[in-house]
């Protein structure tokens, strides 16, 4: 029960900061060119700082070792996500239009903007390297697997040789890379370098909920409507991922705070970029939107509940 406590102080406080983006978008203070300067604050600076000032301050030789074989779990488990998300979609029969935004709400987690925060709080700075690890596997898929599959529903054709280009070129994945470097090579930083780091990656965590609560102030509380294909897709969230990774953990012999991350992180919602890639690219935005407003204010639910079992 006390893990169940710590949960629901963990979640609050989340909560709250979403709650204080969600505000700042009610008052005004929040439009959507804020919006584009705080994920590209997030995604171009402060992520890719707080990669290798996380990787090389938790991550040792001995567990980048073990990377390989930790690797395999979220990888195999959004594999499995989209194979059994796809049978389902099938037996839906949902349009093209809805398919590949589906697929993508159902098999890839927001591992970032919700992901980081929630496990940050809930196990503190040691899950980082699990976290980062995850992150990696997560955007694997969404920058290649999960955008052509929502261009596709759009009309639009599927991944080219360009997407994997630019998935490699993401100044966060770049940052990984650097990361494992600096511990394979075990290099330190500039102690003035390293405390930059450390205070930019200390806006992460506030800044991303609070552009989390915008985003949902955006939607609309009032538009949200919770139907047949929503529901499916929140149950392969909150119920289907956390099995798959359990199950993927068990058999890789994935065990203590690499597990509960793994599972923490597998639980999270709906990928925020699913909502822009399917207006971008005109899939069926409606649902992509209420996904991620419905998953994003379930996990407040399901995380202290998924914190008894893990």
């Amino acid at each position: 029960m006390e893990s169940f406590f710590n949960a629901v102080g963990s979640v609050t406080i989340i909560l709250l900061l979403t709650a204080t983006g969600y505000l700042c978008g009610a008052k005004g203070w929040m439009k959507a060119e804020s919006k584009a300067f705080i994920s590209k604050l997030l995604m171009t600076i402060a992520v890719p700082c707080m990669c290798i000032s996380g990787l090389r301050g938790n991550l040792t030789r001995d567990m980048l070792a073990g990377s390989v074989r930790l690797l395999a779990v979220p990888f195999l488990c959004n594999a499995a996500g989209f194979v059994l998300s796809f049978l389902a979609a099938r037996l839906m029969k949902l349009p093209r239009k809805s398919l590949g935004v589906f697929l993508v709400m159902c098999s890839l987690s927001n591992a970032m903007f919700i992901g980081y925060p929630m496990c940050y709080e809930l196990f503190g700075e040691e899950c980082v390297p699990y976290v980062m690890l995850y992150y990696f596997a997560n955007t694997c898929f969404t920058q290649t697997v999960a955008m052509g599959l929502i261009r596709w529903s759009g009309g639009s054709g599927g991944t080219t040789w360009k997407d994997g280009l630019k998935f490699l070129t993401t100044p966060t994945v770049i940052a990984l890379f650097i990361g494992f470097m600096l511990v394979l090579l075990d290099i330190e930083l500039p102690s003035f370098i390293g405390s930059y780091m450390r205070y930019v990656s200390g806006l992460v965590t506030p800044v991303a909920l609070i552009l989390v609560g915008y985003i949902i102030y955006e939607i609309g509380l009032d538009k949200l409507r919770l139907d047949r294909t929503l529901a499916v897709a929140l149950g392969f969230r909150f119920l289907l991922a956390p099995a798959t990774y359990a199950l993927c953990c068990a058999l890789f012999g994935v065990s203590g705070l690499a597990r509960s991350t793994f599972l923490g992180e597998g639980t999270m919602p709906v990928v925020t970029q699913t909502v822009v890639a399917a207006a971008q690219y005109s899939a069926d935005e409606r649902l992509a939107a209420e996904g991620a407003a419905l998953s994003t204010l379930a996990c407040f639910i399901v995380i202290p509940v998924l914190m008894l079992v893990i």
